[in-house]
């Protein structure tokens, strides 16, 4: 009799494998839905970071255009979609030839800088070809911003529907940058669903 109960205390003690290999599946499950949510905020935060960052660089050349008193270009680097160039155009001073690199910034891959996007609203690119030239130099102006009267610039990241984008109204006299999340096409023709930063 005596041996029998220690031999039940003794079975009591320990987990059996399916229980141990239960609790690992429901934590592998769990874990797998945070790292989806945790790449979703990861995607939203960089696209953030770049709208802010990049808004910050169009003032700051804006700024430089004023201070060197010369028509001052935004690019894309050929070779880097991640990076935009601030050019100077002494030639046409119509941002139709710019040339000699004045300042650069480059934001973190896979956020990217894109042309034309399918989820960005129409609007006059900073850096776009073809367009009016007045939407593309950042051209000293007495008493005002040497941002253009209108426009912007559209930030993608990787493959993804989280988008961000720096622009200008008129009347607006400040740049403002802006985020959102998804591409319906139903709505991509306006700002509507657009969060301001």
């Amino acid at each position: 009799m005596r041996f029998a109960t220690s031999f039940d205390r003794e079975k009591k003690a320990g987990y059996t494998l399916v229980e141990v290999l239960v609790v690992v599946i429901i934590i592998g499950i769990l874990s797998s839905m945070g790292v989806v949510s945790l790449q979703g905020a990861v995607a939203n935060s960089r696209v953030k970071d770049a709208s802010v960052n990049t808004a910050a660089f169009v003032e700051r050349v804006a700024n430089l255009a004023t201070q060197r008193d010369e028509v001052l270009c935004l690019k894309i680097d050929p070779s880097n979609p991640h990076k935009i160039l601030a050019l100077r155009d002494t030639t046409n001073h119509d941002c139709s030839d710019p040339k000699g690199s004045v300042d650069s910034m480059t934001i973190d891959a896979p956020v990217k800088f894109v042309l034309r996007s399918s989820g960005c609203p129409a609007m006059h690119e900073w850096f776009g070809a073809g367009e009016d030239k007045k939407y593309r130099t950042f051209k000293p102006r007495p008493g005002l911003s040497a941002v253009p009267p209108e426009g912007g610039v559209c930030i993608k990241y990787g493959d993804s529907d989280v988008y961000g984008a720096v622009r200008k109204t008129k009347g607006l006299n400040r740049v403002v940058p802006m985020w959102k999340v998804g591409n319906d096409a139903t709505q991509n023709g306006n700002w509507s669903n657009w969060t301001e930063l």
